[in-house]
């Protein structure tokens, strides 16, 4: 298991001495920053501090003022290369909106870390837009749909302006029938990406951003959304009594997966058996039900359902059931 520190960058985002006691449990080091060049703490909180300095549990990096935020956060990432022993993994708590450029220049530096972004304390009174979480984006196909629109939308120099537009360009963008566009179509809208009124649309391009920004490919820099430092910290924690509980983790596992091989082979033949059916496929959902229960009475047919509504083989738009091209393939 490779090694792992957690890098604070201290700019309007100042842990208590209790944050930090809570941290040099269970990590070897803590590294601190602040880019402005400023540092408080209490008299008593001092104390301890200045512990954890000399036994270096607590590492405070130097820094360079610039006009560029990427010559500041550079003298920090030389620094970590010089002091980080190989494959260190570093968890970054940032609230800077900059701290995508730490990630990135530390991924270029073939430093492996990741980031929870956590709010200016100053704004965390200010509504946000929250999207979803990575991994239920993950879990879910239509969201992934969204994700890979949102993708290609960032990039694009003119965007949709009405309701037939923007479901033209979901449909080309993506490959999808008009039934699966215009359910994406309402999810966009309901995701609070695109705004409307009447027929008119605009995108709200903090919320595009967000999506934009967030990496799903699994060597990329993770991005944890926290509202606030102290759960940053609670996560950390967590994280860290979990990967000392590896045998606890997998026991825990191996209970929640028990069914899974009884239920993804079932799948399979659902898949093959519809397929078989070519065009004579049934348009209706209760149709379809009663099909499945002939075909595989000692199965779960509601769960079946469920997997292939999820899973993005079928579609209900609510008067018919819509089959993806893998349904047709042999």
């Amino acid at each position: 298991m490779s090694a792992k520190a957690v890098l604070f960058d201290l700019e309007n985002n100042m842990p208590t001495a209790k944050m930090l006691r809570d941290l040099v449990q269970h990590y070897p080091t803590l590294y601190l920053f602040n880019c402005n060049g400023q540092f408080a703490y209490t008299l008593e909180d001092l104390t301890e501090f200045a512990m954890w300095v000399n036994t270096g549990q607590v590492v405070i990096l130097e820094t360079a003022q610039a006009k560029e935020k990427e010559f500041e956060y550079a003298v920090v990432v030389g620094q970590l290369m010089a002091l980080l022993e190989p494959d260190t993994h570093v968890e970054v708590i940032s609230a800077a909106k900059t701290s995508a450029v730490l990630i990135e220049l530390m991924r270029g530096s073939a430093l492996t870390c990741s980031l929870i972004q956590i709010q200016d304390a100053a704004e965390i009174s200010k509504p946000k837009y929250k999207i979803p979480s990575l991994d239920v984006i993950q879990s879910k196909p239509y969201l992934k749909m969204v994700k890979q629109y949102c993708d290609a939308l960032a990039k694009m120099p003119g965007k949709p302006n009405t309701i037939d537009s923007l479901k033209n360009s979901v449909m080309n963008i993506l490959q999808v029938v008009p039934e699966k566009a215009q359910h994406l179509v309402g999810m966009l809208i309901n995701l609070k990406i695109v705004k409307r009124y009447d027929e008119q649309i605009n995108f709200r391009k903090k919320v595009l951003k967000q999506w934009a920004l967030l990496h799903l490919e699994q060597d990329q820099a993770a991005l944890v959304s926290s509202s606030n430092l102290a759960q940053a910290v609670e996560l950390l924690q967590s994280s860290a009594e979990l990967a000392s509980s590896v045998p606890d983790v997998q026991q825990a596992q191996d209970a929640l997966f028990k069914d899974f091989g009884k239920i993804d082979p079932v799948q399979l033949e659902v898949a093959k058996k519809l397929r078989e059916l070519k065009n004579d496929k049934p348009k209706d959902i209760y149709a379809l039900r009663d099909l499945l229960e002939q075909m595989f009475p000692k199965a779960d047919v509601r769960l079946l359902l469920k997997e292939l509504i999820e899973k993005g083989y079928i579609y209900w738009n609510g008067h018919e059931v819509l089959y993806s091209h893998e349904m047709f393939l042999n």
